[in-house]
């Protein structure tokens, strides 16, 4: 199962590194969650979550049964977490909850295309 998940897993790192490099600005307003910064997160734990349902699905183990489940949390937990460590370990980076909110809806996207993907293909 493990061999599955290398796709999820390298992806995790590119998301650590992406995310505690460099200075960010905050947003001004609520508009500023359509920026191309909210777009990013929002198409990042999306594939994240892809990835991580792939892997999980695919298996015929016991992680297959509550696969959605499993993804689906440690996708926004990480998305969460990364806001976090930003901010606790990161001069001139922040916490923002527009952040955390484009990561959830693009973990929950990601589970949308990857249970169309299912069904077209199926």
């Amino acid at each position: 199962m493990f061999k599955k998940l290398i796709p999820a897993i390298l992806w995790a790192f590119l998301i650590l590194y992406f995310s505690t490099k460099g200075t960010i600005n905050l947003p001004e307003s609520w508009w500023d969650f359509f920026s191309m910064d909210k777009i990013g997160h929002f198409g990042i734990y999306g594939i994240f979550t892809f990835l991580l349902l792939r892997g999980f699905l695919s298996t015929s183990s016991k992680w297959k049964e509550k696969g959605v489940q499993i993804a689906l949390s440690i996708s926004i937990l990480y998305g969460i977490g990364m806001e976090v460590t930003q901010y606790a370990f990161f001069p001139g980076r922040y916490f923002e909850y527009l952040d955390i909110i484009a990561n959830i809806i693009g973990s929950f996207t990601g589970l949308l295309f990857f249970n169309f993907l299912i069904k077209k293909y199926d």
